[in-house]
């Protein structure tokens, strides 16, 4: 476990890299990433791993891009590395290629699967976090009096 823990650290520290974060960030990134990969372990490794693993990764990247006042996607993006089914993706087409067209189409549907948990997961987490947000009341407050409805429209 160690071993893998130590390799979803280096992973999404050199795509932390790739994707130009700053360098003061570089750690936490990998972090989120070394988390999210623990976390997916811990839950046996399916596709709902996958989902609680992302939701955790968007909450750490919400509260540290709270804390540290940077934008989420410096935290997140570098955090979801370890979670991304590559495998499943290579798989699939090496599967299309040896002509498995069934083969191929159950990996490739697991992998469409694991990245939807994936994105459900961090807008699951991430969206409500940012509608509680400074400014959001007002917001509520001004839309919730406004009809939308074709009868209250104003005639031309």
């Amino acid at each position: 476990m160690f071993i893998e823990l130590t390799v979803a650290f280096i992973s999404s520290l050199a795509f932390a890299v790739v994707f130009n974060v700053p360098v003061r960030y570089l750690l936490l990134g990998a972090l989120a990433g070394t988390f999210g990969w623990l976390i997916f372990r811990s839950l046996g490794g399916t596709n709902t791993a996958i989902f609680f693993a992302s939701v955790g990764v968007g909450l750490l990247a919400e509260g540290g891009a709270r804390m540290f006042r940077v934008p989420v996607l410096i935290i997140a993006v570098p955090g979801i590395i370890p979670l991304v089914p590559g495998a499943g993706a290579y798989s699939t087409m090496l599967a299309l290629v040896k002509g498995d067209f069934i083969g191929a189409l159950t990996i490739g549907t697991e992998t469409l699967f694991a990245a939807g948990a994936i994105a459900v997961g961090i807008a699951l987490a991430t969206v409500p976090l940012r509608l509680v947000r400074k400014g959001g009341e007002r917001h509520i407050r001004k839309t919730a009096n406004t009809r939308i409805t074709a009868i209250n429209s104003p005639k031309r």
